[in-house]
């Protein structure tokens, strides 16, 4: 949607922010930018786990998932998702290296959280023969196994939550972690995982339908009170569970709640400024087949993107929210933008679900639209 006018009243621009960004359509020369900072952010991520190696272990799987989520649903070039998959199992083979010589019969109820990530990957990132993938897959079910519930593995009492239909923040996102890491493991091979493992992701999704998320209206502060601005995390991550970290598509049906929140607090986002939240709206909105080219909100956060870009002497990791120092800034701080940054403004080809695959597990509980 382009014409400010044709937007329901809560969507349109606003801000000194959005008054101060290009007009006009979205360009070719504009592709090329956002596919050359793309690119630039890959390497800043990789150059930073190259000279600060232990980055990699305070990321732990984040230091995976930074680098090989540039390549879901690709439209970079071979080159850029080259660079991100070596970047990515390097980090990988770091941090399962210390499993290796570990009998998976020692593992415990504690290791299932640090080990089932790993597993996933190295299911995703090595190749079907590796022996490497069929020791973390028997390390996460050896683990799993030690555990007395579900609730036990992921250290969430979640039935008492979804029973009363209400989370804090904190257990929300927790939540939103584990429903992405179970859909996953059902489309590994060997991967044990009980029918309550299973059934989780489903019952999630139904609670974060009804999750409330209020808007930046709603605070005394705005887009820039605290709590505003973890409700706005937490939506912009609820819409990775149906689309597995934005390889699949998403449509407004599956949740209005977090379309709609997306929608009529992208102005105020923008006008607050963080990058990594713009970012993560833009990324959304991208998710549901909007691009810069047929929808101004995604058009005017690219935009922004670009300009943060180039103020920082292109370089995504140059951003610093006001009133931030360098000294205020930490390993993840750094890599979380350039991370954010790169999947906000980077073109996509989003796959399809299909019997086997994380999106196919999902339309198995949550019909497509276009299919009814």
């Amino acid at each position: 949607m382009l014409a400010a006018d044709e937007m329901p009243e809560s969507w349109r621009p606003a801000g000194q922010v959005q008054e101060g960004l290009a007009t006009g359509p979205w360009t070719a020369s504009e592709s090329e930018e956002a596919a050359f900072t793309v690119r630039k952010g890959v390497e800043e991520m990789a150059e930073l786990y190259g000279r600060r190696p232990a980055a990699v272990a305070d990321l732990w799987e984040d230091s995976v998932a930074s680098l090989i989520e540039v390549t879901y649903g690709s439209a970079n070039t071979a080159a850029v998702d080259e660079l991100a998959r070596d970047a990515a199992r390097n980090n990988l083979t770091i941090l399962i290296q210390p499993y290796q010589d570990r009998d998976p019969g020692e593992a415990r109820c504690a290791d299932y959280g640090s080990v089932l990530p790993l597993a996933l990957y190295a299911h995703n990132q090595y190749q079907e023969n590796d022996h490497r993938v069929g020791h973390m897959v028997d390390f996460a079910n050896s683990a799993f196994a030690q555990c007395r519930s579900l609730s036990e593995a992921m250290e969430i009492d979640y039935e008492p939550l979804f029973a009363a239909g209400e989370a804090s923040l904190e257990d929300a996102f927790d939540l939103m972690i584990w429903g992405l890491l179970l859909i996953e493991a059902q489309v590994v091979p060997g991967m044990e995982l009980p029918s309550e493992a299973r059934e989780f992701p489903a019952e999630l999704w139904r609670f974060f339908r009804e999750y409330p998320l209020p808007g930046a209206a709603q605070f005394p502060d705005g887009a820039d009170d605290d709590e505003f601005i973890e409700t706005a995390y937490l939506a912009t991550h609820i819409a990775y569970i149906p689309t597995g970290n934005h390889r699949f598509p998403i449509y407004v049906e599956d949740a209005p709640n977090v379309y709609d929140f997306h929608r009529e607090n992208f102005y105020a986002v923008l006008e607050m400024g963080e990058l990594d939240l713009v970012a993560e709206f833009v990324d959304s909105l991208r998710q549901y087949g909007c691009t810069a080219e047929n929808d101004l909100q995604v058009r005017d956060g690219t935009r922004y993107m670009l300009d943060v870009f180039h103020s920082g002497g292109d370089r995504w990791m140059a951003y610093r929210e006001p009133g931030q120092t360098d000294e205020d800034v930490d390993d993840y701080d750094l890599i979380h933008k350039a991370w954010t940054a790169v999947l906000g403004v980077r073109e996509r080809v989003i796959e399809q679900p299909e019997p086997g695959n994380y999106g196919g597990v999902v339309r198995s509980w949550l019909p497509d639209p276009g299919a009814r």
